[in-house]
Formats: structure tokens, C-alpha cells, sequence
């Protein structure tokens, strides 16, 4: 480096004389263009750069830097409007279903016949044709002879109800024994008389053991199973008689004189018919 300074030190000296000669002497065209040549094809000397006694201090090259990532743009998305939520209804409890009662049968009517004189006569029994029933018959206030027969379908005279020639007011049965079906009454009267055809239900009861006392004809249902009675009647000496209804029929008492005693009853009676004129009463043991 040195070397090559004092080499440009040297050239500046020398273009320095040459211009002092040129202003002190004329020259010629040849030598001008000499001169010119010399100047033209000499080079232009290089700047030069002063040295330094300090190295260069290399300068740090920067670090290449990642590219950052795209960071993924988030879309909104549109928020849905609440929604009004509607408020829960009360459930209501269940009601229970009433359960209709059933409809009670209405019970069987009592069918009524009246008429006057000697008669027959159509019926109808409450319950239908094979039901057993009573018949309530009042007439005779003549005291004459009166009578009632009840008839099948086919004309068979099936029993003699009533017969007697005083005035009457009782009870009968109608229909008790297997096979019967009265359809139609004969009446045999002077003057008037009445009659109902009732259902067996409308009958007083009575316990057993316990006591029933009555007046003439009468039937009764018995409730409980009996074992022995204590019958009294008759005191007028007519025609008595007590049957009682069961599997089967049994004639408990019959006779024409006042009577007072004990019979044995079957267990499966259920009903029970006095035939009397006056009062009797019987005790279930």
C-alpha cells in the first residue's frame, strides 16, 4: 500500500512540472498533438483509498427470518337471536276416573186385577213367567162362597188359592212348585174383589232362631237355617196347616183343632206358608 502511494505522490509531480513548461514555452502543433496523445492515452489514475491501520470490522449479517405462518382469519359467525323459552306448564295431575255404580234393577211391580162377580182373568207375573210370587186377595164382604184357582197355559188347574165363605184378606202363594206357570185366575165371587200379584221380595222375614206372629193366610221368607219351631194356633178350630219351602215342601202342621206344639224344620227352609183363620205364632229354635 505504501509502495503504490508514493508511485501517486511521483505522477502528481510530474503533471505538475509539465504544465509549468507549456505556460513558459510555445508549442508546436506536432508537439501539441503529441501532447494531447500522451495526455489522451494516459490514464486517468484510480482514487485511492487510505489505508488504515484498523482492520475492517466485518459487519454481521442478519439472520435470514422465518416467514411467519398465516394465522388462519376466524370467520364470525353470526350469533342466533335467543330464543324466547317458553315457561314449563304445570302438568296437571291425573284425575281419577269415577267409576259409575251400576244401575240398580228397579224392583218388580205389583200387577193389580179388580172386578166384581164371577170372573176370569189374564195375568202378568212380576219377575217374568217362571218367577215364584204371591198373590194378595181381599174380597167376600157378602160372606158368600168365594173362590180363586190359578190355570196354566194349557188349562190345567194348577191350585185352589182361596175357599172359603168368609170375608178374606190374605196371602197365597203362586208358583213355588217346579213346573208351575199360572196364566190365568178364576174368580168365583159375589160382589167385589181385588187382587195383586206381588214379587216374593215384597214378604215380611223373620230369623231364625226368632219369633213371627200373624192373622190368617200369610207367607214369609226365613232367614238363617232353623232347626226345630214352636207352633201355636187355630183357636177357632178351623182348618190350619203350615208348609215349609226348601229343596222340597214339607207339611209341618195341618190340622182342625187349636194347636200348640214342636216340629222339626229343615235347615234348607226358605220360605213358609200358614193357612189359618185367626192368629198363630211361630217360634224358630
Amino acid at each position: 500500500m505504501r509502495m503504490r502511494l508514493m508511485l501517486t505522490i511521483l505522477l502528481a509531480v510530474m503533471l505538475v512540472a509539465c504544465g509549468n513548461a507549456t505556460e513558459d514555452e510555445p508549442t508546436s502543433t506536432v508537439g501539441a498533438n503529441a501532447a494531447a496523445q500522451a495526455t489522451a492515452t494516459t490514464a486517468a489514475p484510480e482514487p485511492t483509498t487510505i489505508p488504515t491501520d484498523e482492520p475492517e470490522v466485518p459487519t454481521a449479517t442478519s439472520e435470514p427470518t422465518s416467514t411467519p405462518e398465516p394465522t388462519a382469519t376466524a370467520t364470525l359467525t353470526p350469533t342466533p337471536a335467543p330464543t324466547n323459552t317458553p315457561a314449563p306448564t304445570a302438568t296437571s295431575e291425573p284425575t281419577s276416573t269415577p267409576t259409575p255404580e251400576p244401575t240398580a234393577t228397579p224392583a218388580p211391580q205389583p200387577v193389580v186385577y179388580s172386578g166384581s162377580g164371577d170372573n176370569v182373568i189374564d195375568i202378568q207375573k212380576p219377575g217374568g213367567a217362571d218367577a215364584a210370587v204371591v198373590a194378595y186377595v181381599r174380597g167376600n164382604a157378602e160372606s158368600r162362597h168365594f173362590a180363586v184357582e190359578n190355570f196354566g197355559a194349557s188349562g190345567e188347574q194348577i191350585a185352589l188359592l182361596v175357599n172359603t165363605t168368609d170375608p178374606y184378606e190374605g196371602i197365597v202363594p203362586m208358583d213355588f212348585r217346579s213346573g208351575e206357570q199360572t196364566t190365568r185366575l178364576q174368580i168365583t165371587s159375589t160382589g167385589e174383589w181385588y187382587i195383586e200379584i206381588r214379587p216374593l221380595s215384597t214378604v215380611r222375614h223373620s230369623g231364625a232362631p226368632g219369633v213371627i206372629e200373624g192373622t190368617g193366610d200369610d207367607v214369609f221368607i226365613v232367614d238363617g237355617e232353623p232347626d226345630t219351631a214352636l207352633i201355636t194356633g187355630n183357636a177357632d178350630s178351623r182348618h190350619f196347616a203350615v208348609i215349609a219351602y226348601g229343596e222340597r215342601s214339607n207339611l209341618l202342621v195341618n190340622t182342625t183343632d187349636p194347636y200348640d206344639g214342636r216340629v222339626i224344620v229343615a235347615g234348607d227352609t226358605v220360605v213358609v206358608e200358614v193357612t189359618a183363620v185367626g192368629g198363630w205364632t211361630i217360634t224358630f229354635e
